[in-house]
């Protein structure tokens, strides 16, 4: 019982100390009235406590930066939270001062971001995720 208990921690806490890789094909831009507008078109976001890296349309966009604030939770394997702080820059050196929250529920993953400098927040429907080594 014991060592159950052991494998199932080390399993939960592998999410929050890991780098993984989510794979969303759509991202929902969602203006502060609510509405919200989809783009379809394939989204990698890749982060790990120290770093996070957004891959826009296979590379033609890019945002990347040092993570802050990292706080991680999760009770199972299929359901928890992780919420962190980055200053990410684009590709054409703007600089945006960003939230992220990872929310994992009953195993479908969401990832929205916000920007302080952007009224519209981003949202993606998580279709993959692995961890990355």
């Amino acid at each position: 019982m014991a060592a159950a208990f052991l494998f199932i921690a080390s399993v939960v806490n592998a999410q929050c100390d890991a780098t993984t890789k989510f794979t969303a094909s759509k991202a929902d831009f969602i203006k502060p009235n609510g509405d919200t507008t989809t783009r379809l078109q394939k989204v990698v976001v890749i982060t790990d406590k120290q770093h996070v890296d957004v891959v826009i349309a296979d590379g033609e966009d890019e945002l990347k930066g040092d993570v802050t604030d990292y706080v991680c939770s999760f009770p199972d394997a299929n359901n928890g939270t992780i919420n962190f702080k980055s200053e990410v820059t684009d590709k054409g050196g703007d600089v945006r001062h960003a939230s992220f929250t990872i929310e994992t529920k009953d195993g479908k993953t969401i990832i929205q971001v916000e920007a302080k400098e952007e009224e519209t927040k981003i949202r993606f429907s998580v279709d993959s995720s692995e961890a990355v080594k």
